[in-house]
């Protein structure tokens, strides 16, 4: 149907000078994504503190998502509990946070805190990519790529991959580097693979330098300059 096209081609920015702006305004969902960078050292050099200091303070703030993950993670003062931490997602995907949606999803998917059902995983991931998250759209574009449940769709995943990828989601653009690596869903192009592979390594993703390596291409990372922002942030 009509819903469906629009919703799909809807992705909020996953590019670091968005989500940062974003946290700064109060946006929750900006400021969890740039919680996960600092994490996992995605755009950014990886520092877990600042990671886990965003989650709790967009957690204090009421982001059910945010606290769902501190108790996942048991960051302090959250007890550690998965248990607590599904609660969190319930409530959030009730309030219709796209990112309880997607960690509720995660959670099915891995049968975490849930029985594994990948059938409502999909659905859950779904339903947040239709508010335009962009780690939803990428893990349903994986969906449709391995057929987990859902039909096989490869097109399709190269489409949601796309998206993701267009707007700066570095998983995406690894994930849609392989598609053109292997020819699946698009148009076999070697070139364009490996292109993507550097652009994904530069933002943090290890895989994207493995393939590189794999590939026999002798590369290093060129991390997005961040030391102006760095200084702009701590001069505000």
């Amino acid at each position: 149907g009509r819903k469906e096209s629009r919703s799909m081609n809807f992705c909020k920015p996953a590019d670091l000078i968005s989500v940062r702006d974003g946290y700064k305004k109060g946006d929750r969902v900006a400021g969890h994504i740039l919680g996960y960078y600092y994490q996992w050292g995605e755009y950014v050099e990886k520092d877990k503190k600042k990671g886990t200091s965003i989650f709790v303070d967009l957690a204090e703030k009421g982001h059910w998502g945010s606290r769902g993950v501190c108790h996942e993670c048991g960051y302090d003062p959250y007890e550690k509990s998965i248990e607590k931490a599904v609660e969190c997602y319930r409530k959030g995907v009730e309030e219709g946070d796209e990112v309880s949606l997607y960690n509720l999803g995660y959670c099915f998917h891995n049968g975490r805190g849930v029985d594994k059902n990948e059938k409502k995983a999909a659905s859950l991931f779904h339903r947040a990519a239709e508010k335009g998250y962009p780690a939803a759209i990428c893990m349903l574009g994986y969906c449709y790529k391995y057929g987990t449940g859902v039909e096989v769709d490869k097109k399709k995943a190269v489409q949601l991959y796309s998206q993701a990828a267009d707007k700066g989601h570095a998983t995406a653009i690894s994930n849609l580097a392989v598609c053109y690596e292997y020819g699946a869903g698009v148009e076999k192009d070697e070139e364009k693979a490996i292109d993507m592979y550097k652009k994904a390594a530069d933002l943090g993703i290890a895989f994207a330098l493995n393939s590189l390596k794999r590939l026999g291409i002798a590369y290093t990372p060129c991390p997005p300059k961040q030391e102006q922002q760095q200084q702009q942030e701590e001069e505000e």
